[in-house]
This record gives structure tokens, C-alpha cells and sequence, in this order.
């Protein structure tokens, strides 16, 4: 703008007053065509002076600062975009879902996660130490190279505010120290899950103190009791996530009158083919397969197989 200003009215005093470069408007016309190098020819300088003007300042200067510009923008994006293809930008959003780690199932994990209708559109922050973004196709995922288990890392996830934060880095000691210095700095309301690969490590996961959820890789013990009675069928179907079944947890409403678990199984199987098959009691006691007579109220947890999401559900069986 300096440039053009400055040309405008340098070639003003340089022409003759009856050139068409004698106005201020003709002249910064004039001095915009000129340096932008599209030269109509609808008006130019008559006066030597006035051509000296034009080569040095819009002609020369002009194309100069054009170049620049132009490579600064471009220096600037490519920048950018190297900065988010190897990890190396902070993130700076709120509510995310982050993953912190990085396996062989960690893409399957991604296409569920954004598959799910009930992310509400939240971005997803991959934190692994992987020398670029592994994933750079799938669109709303943001990588954070770096150490998992390092709270620096974390915190350039800015995990402080995420939503849900879900820790599987394919090692249980790696995920021990990612979950201890997750749970400094998670907000009250975030929601961790953690995976663990060994029966031996539930132990040392359930001694850590913090709200947390433990999610158990399939053991040897599961796969002998598989080998036995084909129990790893079903479960892989319903793991897959990939057939019309899928396992949803719903959170008993303010209900008119007390109801036995039979009541609700039977109801919820008549009115909507929902399969119940486990319970969490307001003291977080969780009951596979409860008694008939086990009481339902407010607040209570309930696993259920179902073929989408339940939504808007009645809780007001017939007596």
C-alpha cells in the first residue's frame, strides 16, 4: 500500500499537468495495473522523469514485493502443514477425543470412533512417538508427535480439555505412566479408558487412585475358555462392530415405581427387542446376569444388545 501511495504520487508531480496522470485516482489506477504487471496501456507516463518512476518504483519495487509476498504466504503454509503433518503443532481445541499411543488396531479404532453417532462431531488427537502422522487421510484426526507417557506431550494435546481420553499404547508400563500423568491433568469432568493387555497389570491399574475406566485385552485364560466352549464367536462378532448387533450402556431415568430386573428385561426385550444382560447399581456394583427379583431404580446402569442406538426410551412397563 506504501508502494502504491508513494507511486501515485511521484508520477503526479512527474508528468505534465495535462496528462491523464495528473489526478490522484488515474495514477494509483496506473500504479496498481503497473505493478501487478497486467499494464492495460489505457494510461502511461509521457515525461522521462516520469518513466524513471515507473521502472523503479511500481515496475521493479512492485514485481519485487509481489514475490515476496507471494512466497512468504506460501513459505508460511507449507510450514504449516509440515508443522501438522510431523506432529510438531500443539493442539489448540477443547472437548476432543484424544488417543494417546499408537498399535496396529489404532486405524479400526479411529473408523469406529467417527463412525459412532454419538461423538456429536468431535475431533480426534492422535498422540504416539511416530515421526509423522500416520493417518493423514482420515479428516478431523490431529497428530501430536511425542512420548505417550510424557505429561508434556499430553498437555500439547492439550488433554487438560478433552472430553475422552483413551490410553492404549500397546505396553502396560507405557500405559501405567500415561495414565498417571493423564489423571494431573484431565478436567473433572473427562472421561478416561484404559487398556490393558495382561491380567497381571489389573492389578497395579486398579491400585492407581482416580476416576478411570479399565478396559481388559483378551487374556489366556479367555482364549483357553474360547478353545473350550466357542465363547470368542459371538465376541467377535459384537467386537467387530460390524454386523446389525452392537452393546450400548443406558442410565435408568426417574422412573414411576420400583421395577424388578425381570420387569425391565422382559419389557425392554417386547417393546423394542433390546437383550439385557448386566446391571450397575447406583454404588457401582456391576451384576452380569441379576437376579429376577433385583430391583431397578434411578440411576442404575444397564448393558443391553441392541441394533442401533437406544434413544428416547420408555421405562413404564404394565404392572
Amino acid at each position: 500500500m506504501v508502494l502504491l501511495v508513494v507511486s501515485s504520487i511521484s508520477i503526479m508531480l512527474a508528468e505534465p499537468p495535462d496528462s491523464g496522470l495528473a489526478h490522484f485516482g488515474q495514477a494509483l489506477w496506473w500504479s496498481v495495473v503497473t505493478s501487478t504487471t497486467v499494464g492495460y496501456g489505457d494510461l502511461f507516463p509521457v515525461s522521462g522523469a516520469g518513466k524513471i518512476i515507473a521502472v523503479l518504483l511500481p515496475m521493479l519495487m512492485g514485481i519485487g514485493l509481489g514475490a515476496a509476498f507471494i512466497t512468504h504466504v506460501a513459505a508460511s503454509l507449507i510450514e504449516r502443514r509440515n508443522k501438522k503433518m510431523y506432529g510438531e503443532k500443539a493442539y489448540q481445541g477443547s472437548n476432543h477425543i484424544v488417543l494417546v499411543g499408537a498399535t496396529d488396531d489404532t486405524e479400526y479404532l479411529i473408523e469406529q470412533i467417527l463412525k459412532d453417532e454419538n461423538r456429536e462431531n468431535r475431533e480426534i488427537v492422535l498422540v504416539a512417538d511416530m515421526d509423522r502422522h500416520p493417518f493423514p487421510d482420515h479428516a478431523g484426526v490431529f497428530f501430536v508427535k511425542g512420548r505417550p507417557d510424557r505429561i508434556n506431550t499430553l498437555k500439547k494435546a492439550n488433554a487438560g480439555k478433552a472430553q475422552r481420553i483413551v490410553i492404549h499404547t500397546g505396553s502396560d508400563e507405557d500405559t501405567l505412566f500415561a495414565l498417571i500423568n493423564t489423571l494431573k491433568i484431565k478436567k473433572a469432568d473427562g472421561e478416561v479408558t484404559v487398556r490393558c493387555l495382561s491380567t497381571p497389570s489389573l492389578d497395579t491399574f486398579s491400585s492407581v487412585h482416580g476416576d478411570f475406566e479399565i478396559v481388559m485385552q483378551m487374556t489366556a485364560e479367555m482364549l483357553v475358555q474360547a478353545m473350550q466352549d466357542k465363547v470368542h464367536i459371538p465376541m467377535q462378532i459384537l467386537l467387530r462392530n460390524n454386523e446389525d448387533e452392537e452393546i450400548y450402556y443406558v442410565v435408568v431415568p426417574d422412573i414411576q415405581r420400583r421395577l424388578t430386573w425381570w420387569e425391565v428385561h422382559d419389557f425392554l426385550k417386547q417393546e423394542y427387542d433390546y437383550l439385557t444382560f448386566a446391571m450397575q447399581t447406583p454404588d457401582c456394583r456391576i451384576h452380569v446376569n441379576p437376579p429376577k427379583e433385583m430391583g431397578v431404580e434411578k440411576g442404575c446402569g444397564v448393558w443391553l444388545i441392541a441394533k442401533k442406538r437406544p434413544m428416547n426410551m420408555s421405562w413404564s412397563p404394565s404392572p
